[in-house]
């Protein structure tokens, strides 16, 4: 998960230290959310209400620009500077290739490791009765179908989702979903899984989700458990687990950053 940099001095800053509290909320929050979404530090003008729930935002943008700490662009705004001090899509893109890539590497040698195992089981198998009842697979209580092996496109067309949403594209959405679960999956979050949740959550919702980002986050922390995909047959555990976040070894990150938050 990148990190969004601010130096410690930030809020003594000469151009920062006039500004009104929403206009300073505004910009941090706008710091996080560009990097989330990998945009460089660029805010389209109709994604500025999901950037904080500051209101009138765009009033303290401009608040921003005459401080010189944003710059009005034709298709919204740019965070000044953004690229000196933040890491760029293309680096954070990188960086999570390398690490599926080592992932796999990684699930490529244990499969490996248990190939020989996985034989002598098999083997001893053949003297059994074939009446055994079967190995049950690892429950995870989820309204989302995962091993269903229809698909939903990332990004579909208008549909249910736009009568609630006023047509948003939601590839940001998806990102979120997918960076919000990875920590606790012990397979990766595809595009098509990540899709399939982000629709289930806004098909239950019951009116219009003026900030489907917010709406679906806020499902996915209060029981993330529910849209992890199923454990790999293959998985073995790494030690002690944590009893909040089933898949995550102890100590948990997870539970640490909930401890930080409520500080």
């Amino acid at each position: 998960m990148p990190w969004v940099r601010v130096d410690d001095q930030f809020p003594m800053h000469r151009k920062v230290r006039p500004l009104s509290d929403k206009a300073f909320r505004l910009y941090v929050s706008a710091l996080c959310w560009a990097n989330a979404n990998l945009t460089d530090g660029a805010i389209r003008t109709h994604e500025i209400t999901y950037v904080s729930d500051v209101s009138s935002p765009r009033r303290y943008a401009r608040e921003l620009c005459d401080a010189g700490l944003w710059s009005k662009t034709n298709e919204g705004w740019q965070i000044h500077d953004y690229l000196e001090y933040q890491a760029s899509a293309i680096k954070i893109r990188e960086d999570r290739a390398n690490k599926r890539a080592r992932q796999e590497r990684w699930l490529d040698r244990k499969r490996q490791d248990n190939e020989p195992q996985r034989d002598a089981s098999q083997d001893a198998s053949r003297d059994e009765s074939g009446d055994a009842a079967p190995i049950p697979s690892h429950p995870i209580p989820s309204h989302v179908d995962i091993s269903s092996q229809s698909s939903i496109p990332p990004y579909p067309p208008r549909d249910h989702d736009d009568d609630l949403t006023d047509g948003q594209d939601f590839s940001d959405v998806d990102e979120m979903v997918k960076r919000e679960l990875a920590p606790l999956a012990a397979q990766p979050i595809t595009d098509e899984l990540a899709a399939r949740i982000r629709h289930d959550i806004l098909g239950r919702a019951r009116g219009t989700v003026k900030n489907p980002h917010r709406y679906i986050q806020r499902a996915l922390r209060a029981d993330p458990t529910r849209y992890l995909p199923p454990l790999p047959r293959d998985h073995r555990g790494v030690g002690r687990m944590c009893p909040t976040h089933p898949f995550m070894p102890e100590p948990c990150r997870a539970c640490a950053a909930d401890r930080i938050a409520g500080e």
